[in-house]
């Protein structure tokens, strides 16, 4: 239903027959006319809370917190998989709202947090859900997400949601017993609240189905993402310390939040590409390899989420200057290679198994598909030459030599459906002519002509 005929259906007599009037007399349009006294009824009955004592009846804000998410729910959007719903009617701005609401929140979400660590009862675990989904409606009017993102609001949700995870990643027998489904839906929202304010267009759900977001395009955004918190990169890092009891669905939303901070603009970008931050995508790669009895296609789905989040570091950093950087494209990629290249032979043989083989396969396939998708960008020249200073060359050549190794196995072990070494090889048919072709055209040394030849050998002799 569409929320214009919505709002109608929610006014009282009174309001309609004051709609009525507002309509004839001043000659507004019709969604104008609800949304002006909408705005009114909502100021009324904020300015009666607060004027009287809340203790006499303390479930009056989440009445009306209730109402208006209720009025406004198809804002929120907490799928990150989905693209944002088109509703061409928008949130209210933070003028329209009651004087002093935002400090009455505040208060409320600050007490939310200081009974989180003791445990919130029932009720007071509906509030601070209300609350968060009020923040994300509120943002969905991009004139409001620089105000809130200044406020206090974010740090306070980053606190509670902190505190939430570390439940979530326990295992106790309380866990066991208890619904987490309040506390991550809790999460969830709030890691969209985070989206709300850090990539107010959307940029990387648009990304992540397929679209492409111009840099021209970008600079047409009128309003700016909010400046990023502090607390925001030591929540991040903590979220994944010692996550193997955590849901991989919970983790695939933070990466989604990550790649969301890293599309919504340069600043927080670039303030987000840190060695801590590098450190978790690269360690959740790495356990991209060990599924155990997790769901394969959640791992796989949080395997493709970490590459394109490295796919839009490597290009963020591309476009910043040496003084920006708090991380080298070249440290990224050495890291990246070796995990492309992990020793087979130190792992326990209880682990190298057949089946385990594959699933390796399958990212490193996965991986090189990311370096070609790094490599399509608009200063692919610069780029290029990144690749071949991180030995690149070498890089591959150890990757085809270990490929025959690990055929020359394949006849020990008993075949299974999946992906096989060839596949490795054929990836890296794909890539090699990209650098090749750099190597020969930007003049490059004896050395690197050197290991170009070796590269076309061993591509040669695994064809053959």
């Amino acid at each position: 239903m569409d929320i214009t005929w919505l709002h109608c259906l929610l006014l009282g007599r009174v309001d309609r027959e004051r709609l009525i009037t507002n309509f004839a007399t001043e000659k507004l349009s019709v969604a104008a006319a609800i949304k002006s006294l909408l705005s009114a009824r909502f100021r009324s009955a904020l300015h009666m809370f607060l004027n009287r004592n809340p203790q006499k009846d303390p479930d009056y804000l989440r009445r009306w917190l209730d109402s208006f998410v209720s009025s406004y729910e198809q804002f929120l959007d907490v799928d990150f998989d989905e693209l944002p719903t088109r509703v061409d009617d928008e949130p209210p701005g933070l003028s329209m709202l009651a004087d002093h609401i935002l400090q009455v929140l505040r208060l409320q979400l600050l007490y939310c947090v200081q009974k989180t660590a003791d445990g919130l009862e029932e009720e007071q675990q509906a509030l601070s859900l209300l609350l968060v989904k009020f923040f994300i409606i509120i943002c969905r009017n991009l004139s409001n997400v620089e105000e809130i993102g200044c406020c206090s609001y974010i740090n306070h949700v980053i606190t509670m949601t902190t505190l939430y995870v570390q439940q979530l990643k326990s295992k106790t027998k309380e866990k066991e017993v208890t619904d987490q489904a309040p506390i991550e839906e809790f999460v969830r929202h709030a890691l969209v609240f985070c989206e709300s304010l850090y990539d107010p267009y959307r940029n990387w759900r648009n990304i992540v189905s397929g679209r492409s977001i111009s840099p021209v395009e970008k600079s047409r955004q009128k309003y700016k993402a909010a400046p990023l918190t502090v607390e925001f990169i030591p929540f991040f890092y903590q979220c994944f310390q010692e996550s193997e009891h955590l849901k991989e669905s919970l983790k695939c939303c933070l990466l989604h939040l990550f790649g969301a901070v890293l599309s919504g603009g340069q600043r927080n970008a670039l303030l987000l590409i840190s060695p801590a931050t590098m450190e978790v995508l690269m360690r959740v790669l790495a356990d991209c390899d060990a599924w155990d009895d997790r769901d394969p296609d959640e791992v796989s789905r949080k395997a493709e989420l970490t590459l394109k989040c490295l796919t839009e570091v490597v290009h963020t950093l591309l476009v910043s200057s040496s003084d920006q950087r708090q991380v080298e494209i070249g440290t990224v990629l050495e890291n990246y290679f070796k995990l492309l290249n992990s020793d087979h032979s130190a792992l326990l043989g209880l682990r190298r198994t057949r089946q385990w083989e594959s699933r390796f396969i399958t990212l490193q396939i996965k991986m090189l598909n990311c370096m070609t998708a790094m490599l399509s960008c608009r200063d692919r020249p610069v780029l290029q030459a990144i690749f071949l200073n991180s030995n690149c060359f070498e890089h591959l050549i150890r990757l085809l030599q270990n490929c025959r190794l690990v055929m020359d196995m394949y006849t020990v072990y008993t075949p299974v459906k999946g992906p096989c070494p060839e596949s490795i090889i054929i990836m890296v048919l794909c890539i090699a002519p990209m650098l090749l072709l750099s190597a020969n055209t930007r003049g490059a040394d004896k050395s690197e002509k050197d290991l170009a030849n070796k590269l076309l050998t061993e591509m040669n002799e695994n064809q053959c």
